[in-house]
Parts: structure tokens; sequence; C-alpha cells
């Protein structure tokens, strides 16, 4: 049977995960990765809405600002971003195991052996699409294809909300008319330069000899454009491996001193950690905290816990043992963030003396991830880490007041 590969990219996808919180803010030019105001973010993701504007992602604030002074500007929300792509994968594991997770809103998947079970891959797609629409309010782009590369070019050229499938063996008229633009490794320099030759789309690639295409990008580069011109690009679903290590970090619009302030900031982002630890199934050997000064100085502090461990408490224990580190430099500080390494999957021996606290904790944890994952990770947080100011955190959702609920 012939491969069949789909991609599945979901549109403007922090912008429509905020507005999926927030419906209020559907159809209105929406820019996520900082305030108006904000003179050192860039843009995360913008709604269609905004991108009429010309604002794009990796643009500074202050230039969508100009282009789109009517826009709404909100900082991101990541840890949110990272518990909705969790649930999407979820949804397109109800299909096929073999899934590979290209970023936080793309995955590739080999449906070969699904198609049957929906009579045929337009039926396939609408299922996953209408799963996830209803799930997260938010829209989903389908390309397939016989390789991982015409999957994605099919997607990008239908979003937003599309559909497209390339049969085998047409992947080359396919691409011949599009522009040069749409292959990999064809970034704006490189796409200025062929240009420039008068290459302007794909099948134009075809009719250039190698060795001129080499002149510009050497010969590896000119076989690899060739190649995937041809529609030529791999197969292969490299399934998800067991991380390495679980991170967040946040940024401070301005340099902070006050570590009563920082600390909760800090507490929040390994409950953060934490969840996503033991969505894995996973347990840390080792916790880190990363500062990095005004200075731009940056430090590491490293705990290694007595046993591996996926609880809040004994992670927070290990990092009320950094903070002082953290602190003895009287310096602003500009970044925070937490680190779990040394992972391995749970199983863990509870401690003899410990074991009936440790077991209550477990069961409070399992109840409290229950929730989130109904609710969202905002809907409950110890209260150590609850008291955060949220427009002191540019990656931190905007509260109203103080965050001190349960």
């Amino acid at each position: 049977m012939s491969r069949r590969i789909l991609h599945i990219d979901m549109d403007a996808f922090f912008a429509s995960v905020e507005t999926a919180l927030n419906p209020v803010l559907r159809g209105k030019p929406l820019i996520v990765g900082g305030s108006a105001d904000d003179a050192r973010s860039v843009v995360s993701s913008a709604s269609y809405e905004a991108r009429r504007y010309g604002v794009r992602s990796a643009m500074p604030i202050a230039q969508a600002r100009r282009l789109c002074p009517e826009g709404i500007f909100i900082p991101c929300s990541h840890g949110v971003y990272g518990e909705v792509s969790r649930r999407i994968e979820a949804i397109l594991e109800t299909v096929t195991p073999c899934i590979q997770m290209a970023s936080i809103d793309e995955a590739n998947l080999d449906i070969t052996g699904s198609i049957h079970l929906f009579n045929n891959e337009a039926a396939l797609a609408a299922h996953l699409k209408k799963r996830i629409e209803e799930r997260e309010h938010i829209t989903a782009t389908v390309g397939i294809a016989a390789n991982k590369m015409v999957a994605k070019i099919a997607a990008n050229i239908c979003k937003p909300d599309g559909y497209l499938s390339i049969d085998n063996g047409m992947e080359r008229a396919f691409l011949a008319p599009l522009s040069v633009g749409v292959l990999p490794g064809v970034g704006p320099n490189t796409r200025e330069s062929l240009e420039g030759m008068g290459i302007m789309m794909v099948r134009q690639v075809l009719e250039t000899p190698e060795p001129m295409l080499a002149n510009l990008m050497g010969s590896h580069g000119a076989r690899c454009l060739k190649d995937a011109a041809m529609g030529m690009g791999s197969d292969i679903i490299e399934t998800r491996q067991k991380p390495k290590s679980i991170s967040r970090e946040t940024t401070f619009s301005t340099d902070e001193l006050d570590w009563a302030k920082i600390e909760p900031v800090l507490f929040r982002l390994t409950e953060q950690c934490a969840y996503s630890l033991r969505s894995e199934g996973l347990e840390t050997g080792r916790v880190t905290l990363k500062v990095r000064y005004s200075d731009f100085q940056t430090k590491t502090f490293t705990f290694s816990l007595p046993e591996p461990s996926g609880l809040d408490s004994a992670l927070l224990r290990a990092l009320r043992e950094l903070i002082p580190k953290g602190k003895a430099r009287r310096a602003r500080v500009r970044l925070i963030g937490v680190n779990l390494s040394a992972l391995s999957y749970s199983q863990h021996q509870m401690e003899l003396f410990d074991r009936e606290r440790e077991e209550k904790w477990e069961r409070t944890m399992r109840s409290v991830d229950a929730v989130r994952d109904k609710l969202g990770f905002g809907s409950v947080g110890l209260g150590s880490a609850l008291c955060t100011n949220g427009n002191d955190m540019r990656s931190g959702r905007r509260k109203k007041g103080t965050d001190c609920g349960k």
C-alpha cells in the first residue's frame, strides 16, 4: 500500500487559543506576544484579522503596533498552549499511533493503515478537524500526500481551516506552478537570489542546470533544492521519545530586584513543570534554577533530589534550597526559570516513614491534574505559587488584581 502522510497545522495557534478562552476577541485583530507598550517583545502569533495589516510572527511588537494601531495586544500564556497541544495530540492518537509532533501546533501522522476505518482520507481529515474544533474551539488545516514535505506545503497553501490532498505520483505537478518560496530551505534571502536569476516558480528550479544553482547555494544545497522541486521527501514518522528535560522560564517586563515578587512567579513555573512531568508519566531527579540578571549574566544552580519525584511539594522544597544562591548576587533579575532533568518513568519507592504523607500528596495532585485537564492549568494551584500579578510576567496570563484564589 502506498504511504500516506497527513500534516495537520493549528491555525494561528496562540491567537486561536486566546480567542477560545475569551470569545470576545473573536473576529478582532489579536496580537499575542506582549502588551502594546512592550519594547522588548516580539509577536508570537497574530489572528488572521491582524495579518491583513501585515503583522507576522517574530515581528517586533513596536512594528506590529505601527502596522495595526487598533490591534489588541496580550502576553503569551505558554503553559496553557502546552496543555492544549497535549489534548490535541491525544485526539490525533485516536486515529493512529504513528505521530510525530513537529512543533507545539503541528504534527505529521502516518495514516496509511487507518484510512479504511473512515472509508477515505477526506473523512479521516474531517473527523480530526471536527474533534479538535469541538474540544478546543480552534480550527486546523490538513494536507495529505506521500511524504511530509509535500503534505506540509499542501497544508500551508490552503490555510486557514483548509484541506488538500495530493495523490501519489502527482507531487511534481502539484509543486510546479507554486512560488519557489514554498520549498524547504528557501528563506527570504535565498528566494531573492533565485528570483534575481529569473527562478520564480518551482518548475523553473527543475529547468535550471544544477551547476548554476550550485554557484548560489553549493552542490549539496543545489541537489536538495532539485529533490524538493521534484516532490521528494521523507515519509518516516519519528514517534516521540522521552524528553531529556522539562523547563519553563519567563522574562519580566521590567527588571525585578524584589525576590518577594520573584519567588511566587518561580513557584508557578515549577508547578507548570511538575504538571507537564506527570502528564508524561515521568519523575525528575534534578532541579535547576536559572537566573538571568539585568546585565545579561546568566547563572544556574542545581539540586539533586534524594529520590526521583513528580510532586510539586518535593520540587518546591528543592527550589527553596536554590533560591538563596540566586539572591546572593544583589542585582536586578531579567529572567527566571526552572529546569527538571535526570528524568525517569514513574516507578519510585516511597520512603517508609513518609509513605502516608507522600501518598496523600500523590492523591491530591492526581485530583488537581484531573481538574486542570478539564478546565485548564490556571483553574487550580498551590497557594505559594498563586499570589502573582500577571502583569509582571511576559509569558503569564494577564490577571485582574491578585491571583490568590483556589
